[in-house]
């Protein structure tokens, strides 16, 4: 069981690792736009950190911390 409370740079270092794979995602579906694999890991991390975005700002969270201070809609999905 694990009882250590995740940290506020815990949760940046897994937003920024989710924003990375998410940005290689975009690239690799962008060049195969007939790939219906590569389109649904774009969505699937834009799903992700749709929800974390969510999550952060209903807790009154600063997105801009977390580097979700951007249109996921349009960058991502």
């Amino acid at each position: 069981m694990m009882t250590d409370a995740l940290t506020r740079e815990g949760i940046k270092y897994i937003v920024g690792r989710l924003l990375e794979n998410a940005n290689d995602a975009v690239k690799e579906s962008d060049e195969n736009k007939n790939d219906e694999f590569c389109q649904g890991k774009r969505l699937a991390y834009y799903e992700m950190l749709d929800i974390l975005k969510t999550e952060l700002d209903v807790r009154d969270q600063d997105l801009k911390e977390f580097g979700l201070d951007i249109d996921l809609e349009n960058q991502i999905a």
